[in-house]
């Protein structure tokens, strides 16, 4: 008998090649549309508002899994979407997760807020690193795909951040990086971010299609 619960959902090769084609097209489209490249990795451009999908869409299918448990990646993965469309400055004077809401005179009510939203995160990090770091080892040392990937994905967020702002990073150092150094700089982190973006929505699938096997065979 077919097993229906893994049928009723995309197999994960599908998603992957669904996503790329989306993100191909949505790029290409950008850039026909565009006065110029820089508009398609400007903040809220293409690249910026797929890599939000991902992670919002991602965040959206860890919510309905049959596994319990799994709240603390449902908000971290959400936060990195939101904070993608930078939802983290929307509603304050200098953002949620800068010291400046807190140590300045920010409305007490913002900084209430602000401090609520990083209680959650830090209690969703340290859930995540007792629930997740133990079996996260052991996928990798048995050689899982989503053990990897996921690797992956922090090495990519490593190199990204470390490339925000570069040109501002190394000046204290007496290091002036050229014009087009800074730029290559800013778009690689843009097409990182994206890239992990469209990882991270592979390894949910991949943790659902998994879900789906389990499901058939109960």
């Amino acid at each position: 008998m077919p097993d229906t619960a893994i049928h009723r959902f995309p197999s994960p090769s599908l998603v992957f090649a669904l996503t790329c084609l989306t993100s191909l097209i949505a790029l290409l489209a950008g850039l026909v549309m565009s006065h110029t490249p820089k508009d398609v990795f400007a903040e809220s451009g293409p690249i910026e508002r797929l890599s939000a999908l991902y992670l919002i869409l991602s965040a959206g299918l860890l919510a309905v899994m049959s596994e319990r448990g799994r709240w603390h990646q449902v908000v971290l993965v959400a936060a990195a979407g939101l904070r993608e469309l930078d939802w983290d400055k929307a509603f304050t004077e200098s953002g949620v997760l800068s010291l400046r809401l807190y140590s300045g005179d920010a409305p007490f009510i913002q900084k209430a807020a602000g401090l609520l939203v990083l209680s959650l995160l830090i209690v969703a990090g340290i859930r995540l690193l007792r629930r997740d770091l133990g079996p996260w080892l052991r996928d990798l040392r048995a050689g899982r795909l989503a053990a990897w990937l996921i690797a992956l994905i922090l090495a990519m967020h490593a190199v990204a951040k470390s490339l925000d702002g570069l040109g501002r990073k190394l000046a204290p150092w007496g290091i002036d990086l050229a014009e087009w150094t800074n730029r290559l700089a800013g778009r690689s982190e843009e097409a990182l971010e994206l890239i992990a973006a469209i990882l991270i929505l592979q390894i949910v699938v991949l943790i659902r299609h998994k879900d789906g096997r389990q499901d058939g065979r109960a």
